[in-house]
């Protein structure tokens, strides 16, 4: 029986901090919110679980001890790595045809609104995996049809519907805009966001503007506008999983600032809040936080303070999670970065080859945010011109990143 996701990180996560089981189960108890057993009786279960012998997961107080221990949420640590269901629901062509021509009657029904949500829901989830000209030009296509929508006779609450779903589209073709190299179209779709959710007094999707405000920052090398716009976001709610990602945001800025402690305090306060969120219902959607994706915005930060062993252990985790049991990849831009990752770790520890072959095959994901791609190649770069200034292989890599670089729209 194959090992469990959790025991065999459980392990990782244990030996990347240089903790050996007597210690981690010491530091366990003080992360645990009631009284435990003894310490004998502890570092027995600790090996039992390690070693995957147990079928079920550990009860609800270790759980949370130990995803508290390492950074992490028990949805993150604990449950089955999410895979992308057979489907979230969606329309089949024959029922987006008859949804198109409802939409030009002169009233709507509640069908074909239910049915437009399930749309844009689709949409929203495919960003991850579909290549991104593809969504972009469905996103595009399906806010005509909302606009033309919206000039017939709607019910205030339908009307309202309808510019979040228009809203939501609106965030989506921003980032698409933006992960394509089109910044200025980004920013263009990302202010109409800002207006519709303003209209409607939206708060959700008024703080992922700022979300995508920030990304743009922090991708572009303006980490002090990073933190700025998170803030803002903050500043706008604390009660939507968007504000998990803007202080992820905040953690990944404040890391390349070097400032450490700011870098925990960030990590830590999303953590904690992460961990009193409900699970999303769609964790493929683009715009609800997946607990995963934590550990994917930690292993960044590691990766840049020069955590190495932290940002191995958290890479490994994210490329994991990030591939389906039938070996699919299921989140390419993640699996992406964190073999970016990797393979500044690999360098820093002398296997420069390997490393750039590693971050060869990063290079060549189909589906990728490019700004976010080039910043960790280019970091990766900056380390290996330190390590090995005159390796012709580094030389090579420096020129494909510069060829894609070249390959976007501004």
């Amino acid at each position: 029986m194959p090992e469990a996701f959790w025991a065999e990180r459980l392990r990782r996560d244990r030996q990347a901090r240089q903790l050996s089981v007597r210690d981690a189960v010491r530091e366990l108890r003080l992360h645990a919110d009631e009284a435990l057993p003894g310490d004998e009786t502890l570092l027995r279960t600790w090996k039992r679980w390690e070693s995957g012998a147990t079928k079920t997961v550990p009860a609800r107080v270790y759980q949370a001890a130990i995803a508290a221990m390492f950074g992490s949420v028990p949805t993150a640590y604990f449950d089955a790595p999410v895979t992308p269901a057979p489907g979230i629901v969606r329309l089949t062509d024959n029922e987006t045809i008859e949804l198109t021509q409802r939409l030009r009657f002169s009233t709507v029904g509640p069908a074909a609104m239910d049915a437009l949500q399930v749309t844009v829901e689709a949409l929203c989830t495919d960003y991850s995996s579909v290549p991104g000209k593809v969504v972009l030009a469905d996103a595009k296509r399906w806010l005509k049809k909302i606009d033309g929508l919206l000039n017939k006779r709607l019910t205030y609450a339908q009307h309202r519907d309808a510019l979040a779903m228009a809203g939501w589209l609106m965030l989506l073709v921003s980032c698409l805009e933006y992960d394509l190299g089109s910044e200025a179209d980004a920013e263009a779709a990302r202010q109409s966001a800002i207006q519709m959710a303003h209209e409607i007094d939206n708060t959700e999707i008024a703080a992922w503007a700022c979300e995508i405000r920030s990304w743009m920052a922090v991708t572009s090398g303006d980490y002090y506008a990073t933190v700025a716009a998170a803030r803002e976001g903050l500043a706008i709610t604390r009660s939507h999983g968007v504000s998990v990602q803007l202080l992820a945001q905040e953690a990944k800025a404040w890391a390349r600032l070097r400032n450490r402690t700011q870098v925990e305090v960030s990590l830590e306060t999303g953590r904690e809040l992460l961990s009193r969120l409900d699970f999303p219902q769609n964790p493929r959607n683009h715009f609800q936080v997946d607990p995963t994706k934590y550990d994917f915005y930690a292993m960044d930060c590691w990766r840049i303070t020069g955590e190495d062993r932290l940002a191995a252990a958290a890479a490994e985790t994210v490329v994991r999670s990030s591939i389906a049991p039938d070996g699919r990849s299921i989140s390419p831009m993640r699996l992406a970065e964190a073999q970016l990752t990797q393979a500044t770790v690999m360098a820093r520890n002398g296997d420069l080859s390997e490393a750039l072959a590693l971050a060869e095959d990063a290079l060549r994901v189909d589906r990728r945010s490019l700004p976010s791609l080039l910043m960790i190649a280019h970091e990766l770069v900056t380390e290996v011109g330190r390590i090995a200034p005159q390796s012709s292989a580094a030389h090579d890599f420096e020129e494909h990143m510069k060829r894609l670089a070249g390959g976007g729209r501004t």
